[in-house]
């Protein structure tokens, strides 16, 4: 029989970049539709895009920090199996959400 364990932090992180592909997707769109909101983020760090990113990598690192210490410290219980997917279906979302806008909303 396969081992089919995975560390918690691996799947704390996976969940999180799952979570932030979609988030960072829809930062996309926010920022396309709204002159407000990319003007203030330009404030922020002198350009948009470095201040999206940041954002982006501290949702990431807080997101996958929390979710580790889910379930009383011990973190979320998942196959690896299962984390591919989410992660594939995270991926795969926010590169939907974004290429959809582009092509139609924009």
């Amino acid at each position: 029989m396969e081992n089919n364990t995975v560390s918690k932090p691996t799947l704390s992180f996976g969940v999180a970049l799952a979570v932030c592909s979609v988030c960072n997707a829809l930062l996309v769109i926010v920022k396309e539709k709204s002159p407000a909101v990319q003007s203030a983020m330009q404030k922020v760090t002198g350009h948009h895009w470095i201040t999206h990113s940041a954002g982006v990598v501290v949702l990431f690192l807080l997101l996958g920090w929390l979710l580790a210490l889910a379930n009383h410290g011990r973190g979320l219980k998942l196959a690896a199996g299962r984390l591919l997917g989410i992660i594939v279906a995270g991926v795969g979302a926010g590169g939907a959400i974004i290429v959809g806008f582009y092509l139609f909303a924009d």
